[in-house]
C-alpha cells in the first residue's frame, strides 16, 4: 500500500490510502526531531562523505535543508521504494541502517507545511514536492553534474519560537548523530540565535565524562566497545549503528553503574524504533562488553587508583574508589592501591595485598603514622568519610581484609621538655601521689595524638608501647593507655595532656605546690581512687608545705 499519490494527472494512478496506517507510522517517532537521525542515516547509507544542515527563517517559517553527496535516486527509486511503505532498498542489505523502508516517513512528524526533495543520479535531477495531504508531485529538475540528494522542510514556526526551534535541533541532531561515521555540519541563521550554535555535530566514540576508559574491537572488526566508569557513577547503555543513536538505557546489563556504548553494524532498530532489536548480535554485544568489563575495565580501575594514589591526587583516589565501589567491580587486593599518610623510603602508595590483616589505615598526616612509617609500617590514607566503604570493598575479597582506624585505636606520645616551674610541679605531684597512694613508676608531660588525645592523663610508659621512637616518642593501645596508671599492684608511667586545660593551668599556677594538688586530686578522681582520707592527706601535705600545718 503507497502512503502517496502523484497530482500529476498526465501519471495518475488510483492507489489505495490510510491515512490512519501513514499516522501510526509516523508516530512511531516520540521525538518528532528524530527526522534528523533519519535523513543522516540515508546519507550515510548511501555513501555520502558529509552530511550538511542548515536553519534558516523566512516569512514565519523555518527552513531546515539536510544535504549529502551520496548516491542520489531514480524515479525508479523514488516512487517504488522510498515513497512505498515497507519497501526499501536496504531490504537485503544488512550493511545498512534502515531496513523496514518507514524511516522517511519521519519528515512527516514535525508537520511541515510541504517537504522538497532534490536529489541527482546518473546526470539526471528529479525534484519531489511531499505535502501534509499525503500527495505529492514529482518534477524533471534537468541535468545534474554532482550527485545527492537534499531535503528541506517548511516548518511553520512564528519568529520568536524559531531560535528554541534551532536549540532543540542542535541537541536533537547531538542525541542521534553524535558519533557519525561521516562529518555532519550545522549552520543556522535564525533570528535572536547566538552565533555559538553549530559547528561540527560528530565527535569520537566515546564516554562523556570518563574517570576510566576502555575499548576494543572484536575480531571481526564488527563490534566496538566503549566502557568505563564515569563521574555521574550511573548505569548507561548505549547501540550506535555507524554512529547513529539506536537505543540508549540504563538497564545494568553489563554492570551496576558501568557506562557502555557498542557500535555495530549488524545491530538494528525494532520495527517501532524505540528500541534495539535483542537478536543474536545484541547478544554477542552484551558478552563483548561484559568480558571487557571484567577484565580489560578492572586491570584499568587497578592503574589508575595506583596513579592518583602515587600522584598524592587524593580527590581523584576518592573518585574512583566510589565509582569502582558502585559499579560493583572485582578488583583483587593487588588492583587496590591506596595512598600512604606519609612516605616509606621513596614510597607513596601501596596495594592491599602488600599489607598485613588489619589493615590500618588513618584520615590524615600526623605524627602517629609517621612513627609507623618511621618504623617501616606502611599507613594508607583514606578521607574518613570513606573508610567504612573500603572496609565493606576489603572485607569482600577473596582474602578477606579488617580495617581499622588508627586514630581509634592507638595513642602517639611526645614528651615535652620540661622547664624549672614543670619540673617542680611534677616533683610535688609525684610526692602527693607517694604519700597518699603509690607514686608512678614515671611522670610525663607529653602532647598527646590519636584515640586518647582529649584525656586528661592516661598510663603507659615505653615498655608498653606499640612502636618506640629514636627520639623518645612511642605509641601506645588504647586499651592499655586508659588502665589506670597506679593502683595496689601497678607503678607505670603516668602520662599528662600537655593540652589539657586543667594541666595548663596547673602548669602556668605560681605555686607548684597548691598546682600538685589540684592535679593530684584530678588524678585520682579521674581514676576512681580519691577518697576523704586521700583527700585530707593532700590537703594536710599542702599546708604543711606552705608551713601551716604539720605534714600527715
Amino acid at each position: 500500500m503507497a502512503p502517496y499519490r502523484s497530482d500529476d494527472v498526465r501519471d495518475h494512478v488510483e492507489v489505495p490510502r490510510d491515512q490512519g496506517i501513514v499516522g501510526e507510522v509516523i508516530a512511531q517517532f516520540a521525538d518528532p526531531l528524530a527526522f534528523y537521525r533519519e535523513l543522516v542515516q540515508n546519507a550515510i547509507d548511501a555513501g555520502s562523505p558529509r552530511v550538511e544542515v542548515t536553519l534558516g527563517f523566512e516569512a514565519g517559517h523555518v527552513r531546515v535543508r539536510v544535504a549529502d553527496r551520496g548516491s542520489g535516486m531514480t524515479r525508479d527509486i523514488l516512487e517504488n521504494q522510498l515513497l512505498v511503505l515497507f519497501r526499501s532498498t536496504k531490504e537485503q542489505d544488512a550493511t545498512k541502517i534502515g531496513r523496514f523502508g518507514i524511516g522517511f516517513t519521519s519528515v512527516l512528524a514535525p508537520r511541515p507545511a510541504l517537504v522538497v526533495v532534490t536529489t541527482a543520479r546518473d546526470g539526471k535531477r528529479l525534484v519531489l514536492h511531499l505535502k501534509p495531504d499525503l500527495t505529492y508531485e514529482l518534477f524533471d529538475g534537468g541535468n545534474a553534474t554532482q550527485a545527492g540528494t537534499t531535503v528541506e522542510l517548511e516548518l511553520p514556526i512564528a519568529e520568536h519560537a524559531a531560535a528554541d526551534f534551532a536549540k532543540r535541533s542542535y541537541q536533537a541532531l547531538v542525541r542521534w548523530c553524535r558519533h557519525a561515521s561521516v562529518p555532519i555540519e550545522l549552520t543556522a541563521e535564525i533570528p535572536g540565535l547566538a552565533a555559538s550554535l553549530g559547528g561540527r555535530i560528530d565527535r569520537p566514540l566515546a564516554l562523556d565524562d570518563a574517570l576510566v576508559e576502555v575499548r576494543a574491537t572484536s575480531p571481526d572488526g564488527q563490534l566496538t566497545a566503549v566502557l568505563g566508569l564515569e563521574r555521574r557513577t550511573e548505569t548507561y547503555l548505549g547501540f550506535f549503528n555507524h554512529g547513529l543513536t539506536l537505543f540508549e538505557c540504563g538497564e545494568p546489563l553489563v554492570g551496576w553503574a558501568v557506562a557502555c556504548k557498542l557500535q555495530d553494524a549488524r545491530l538494528g532498530h525494532t520495527l517501532s524504533r524505540d528500541n534495539v532489536r535483542r537478536d543474536a548480535h545484541f547478544d554477542a554485544a552484551i558478552a563483548f562488553a561484559r568480558e571487557l568489563a571484567a577484565d580489560d575495565l578492572v586491570r584499568a580501575c587497578g592503574r589508575e587508583l595506583r596513579t592518583a594514589a602515587e600522584a598524592g591526587d587524593h580527590a581523584r583516589h576518592t573518585e574512583l574508589m566510589r565509582a569502582i565501589a558502585a559499579a560493583v567491580l572485582q578488583l583483587s587486593a593487588d588492583d587496590w592501591w591506596l595512598p600512604l599518610a606519609v612516605p616509606v623510603g621513596e614510597r607513596t602508595a601501596i596495594s592491599v595485598a602488600e599489607l598485613p590483616d588489619p589493615i590500618w589505615v588513618t584520615s590524615r598526616p600526623s605524627r602517629l603514622a609517621a612513627a609507623f612509617a618511621g618504623a617501616d609500617m606502611p599507613i594508607p590514607l583514606v578521607p574518613a568519610e570513606e573508610i567504612d566503604r573500603l572496609a565493606r570493598i576489603l572485607s569482600a575479597l577473596p582474602t578477606a581484609r579488617r580495617v581499622l582506624q588508627l586514630d581509634e585505636e592507638l595513642v602517639h606520645v611526645h614528651p615535652c621538655e620540661l622547664d624549672e616551674r614543670s619540673t617542680a610541679v611534677v616533683h610535688e605531684l609525684a610526692a602527693l601521689l607517694r604519700e597518699c597512694k603509690r607514686a608512678p613508676a614515671e611522670i610525663l608531660i607529653a602532647e598527646l595524638e590519636g584515640a586518647d588525645a582529649t584525656r586528661f592523663a592516661l598510663g603507659g610508659g615505653r615498655d608498653a608501647a606499640r612502636v618506640v621512637e629514636p627520639d623518645g616518642d612511642y605509641v601506645l593501645a588504647s586499651t592499655t593507655a586508659s588502665k589506670p596508671p597506679i593502683g595496689r599492684f601497678t607503678r607505670e608511667t603516668l602520662v599528662l595532656s600537655a593540652d589539657h586545660e586543667l594541666v595548663r593551668a596547673a602548669l602556668a599556677a605560681p605555686d607548684p605546690r597548691v598546682a600538685a594538688s589540684h592535679l593530684a586530686r584530678t588524678i585520682l578522681l579521674a581514676y576512681g581512687q580519691l577518697d576523704v582520707g586521700r583527700s585530707e592527706r593532700i590537703l594536710a601535705h599542702g599546708l604543711a608545705a606552705l608551713g601551716l600545718g604539720e605534714a600527715p
